[in-house]
């Protein structure tokens, strides 16, 4: 049976993917199939930042946003808008309270998990620099950073506050931009690179506890256990590390990519890495040989950035299938069909408002007291009956008139009935000469 993962991939061409494991639909072959589920393209800019944790993955991209999805629904959930750069670095609290995010404008965001509404904003975390690196401890109470100033921040995320900060100017040995930082599964330990080293630091000493060469530059780092991580390597091999060796020791360098590797996770027994090529392969892991046994890979026609592995265990035996969009034809009606076309289920909508709107709408609010104003006037006893615009009304207010009205001269008749009748009528001669032919007779 396929084990019970999906991997979540960002790439630079704006595209979240999702693969599963699947059984080989030729029995005679031996290696498991990768079959997407899932491409999302909500992003108007390269995915630089994926982060998984429960039933929740984020994405944070070139385009300064933050993309929730909600796993169990497999719908997007909530959209953050709260940074104003490029969101370089996610990730959950292991206890699934808090998003922390790092962007370039300097800001680093703790979000409820849940709500989403931000309940920590950290504006100038390293000093107004970009905010490159966060992890978060396994017992959520601690984290680290690291920013454009080479400054390692500890965080004391219970009163939300730096504890203390490391200077890694001057460790030459990390050169100018020190990465790969990562906590250990237990807690104890933390990772940092240099250009050809890994350094492995113990946060009850705060010094470093094994340094190790690496044949090529590191790129990223993924915990087995409390003693062993591997290191994905610019140029495509993995390096197995164990603080159980001796200080000195090598690591294991296993082949595994032709091109460099640029991310990997591990879950459940399972690695996944991916290279910069689009690459993506699924490997088992053996921790007492050190071994990896390759049993899934495809190439996903995408330049990756990050990775993240979900755990589908978590959904019991509901285990999520494939889904693509789909664009439904409105439904054209037939002479000869019989059944009623269905109305079409609700959509969600988004109204944006402008000044110009606004404006409108005082203007309207404003007509409507003018017109209660009048409508009041016109109520009060004293006040003259409201004008009519009809023939036949103008027609009994004359017969009501006094005789003197009807001895005055056509031309005075004429005066009177032209301020009377409104501007608006088109015929006013007509109206006038059918009024005189009724006093005639009379």
């Amino acid at each position: 049976m396929p084990p019970d993962i999906e991997i979540i991939v960002g790439t630079y061409e704006e595209f979240l993917l999702g693969y599963q494991l699947v059984a080989p639909e030729d029995a005679a072959q031996d290696k498991r199939q990768l079959k997407q589920t899932f491409a999302d393209k909500s992003h108007a800019g390269s995915i630089k930042s994926v982060a998984v944790q429960g039933p929740w993955v984020a994405s944070g991209g070139s385009d300064d946003r933050i993309f929730i999805y909600d796993m169990r629904t497999r719908k997007q959930a909530q959209i953050l808008l709260s940074h104003a750069g490029t969101v370089n670095t996610l990730v959950f609290s292991p206890d699934l309270t808090h998003l922390l995010s790092g962007s370039a404008d300097g800001h680093m965001i703790a979000t409820r998990v849940g709500s989403w509404t931000t309940e920590g904003d950290w504006r100038k975390a390293h000093a107004g620099q970009p905010v490159s690196h966060i992890s978060c401890h396994p017992s959520s109470k601690l984290a680290l950073s690291l920013g454009g100033d080479l400054v390692l921040n500890t965080w004391n995320l219970v009163k939300g506050r730096v504890a203390y900060k490391t200077n890694l100017k001057s460790k030459r040995t990390l050169g100018s931009i020190p990465e790969c930082l990562s906590w250990s599964t237990n807690g104890d330990y933390f990772t940092l690179s240099g250009p050809l080293l890994l350094e492995v630091w113990d946060i009850k000493s705060a010094n470093v506890v094994r340094r190790a060469k690496t044949p090529s530059k590191p790129i990223c780092v993924g915990w087995l256990n409390e003693d062993d991580c591997l290191v994905g390597l610019e140029n495509g091999s993995i390096a197995w590390l164990s603080l159980k060796d001796e200080t000195e020791a090598a690591p294991k360098v296993i082949s595994a990519h032709e091109a460099r590797v640029k991310d990997l996770a591990y879950l459940n027994g399972y690695l996944a890495t991916v290279s910069s090529s689009g690459e993506l392969k699924v490997w088992e892991t053996n921790e007492e040989k050190r071994e990896l046994e390759e049993i899934a890979s495809t190439s996903i026609d995408c330049r990756p950035t990050s990775l993240g592995l979900l755990d589908l265990s978590q959904f019991g035996n509901a285990r999520p299938q494939e889904q693509r969009i789909k664009v439904e034809a409105k439904p054209k009606g037939q002479a000869g069909s019989s059944e009623a076309a269905k109305p079409a289920a609700p959509r969600g909508f988004v109204t944006i408002e402008y000044e110009q709107d606004e404006q409108q709408e005082t203007k309207v609010a404003a007509t409507h007291k003018s017109k209660n104003k009048q409508k009041q006037q016109k109520q009060k006893p004293k006040q003259p009956a409201p004008q009519e615009s009809s023939e036949e009304t103008d027609s009994e207010e004359e017969e009501d008139d006094s005789d003197d009205s009807f001895e005055d001269s056509d031309a005075s008749s004429a005066e009177e009935t032209r301020k009377r009748r409104p501007q608006k009528r088109k015929q006013p001669h007509a109206s006038f000469s059918s009024k005189r032919k009724q006093t005639k007779k009379k």
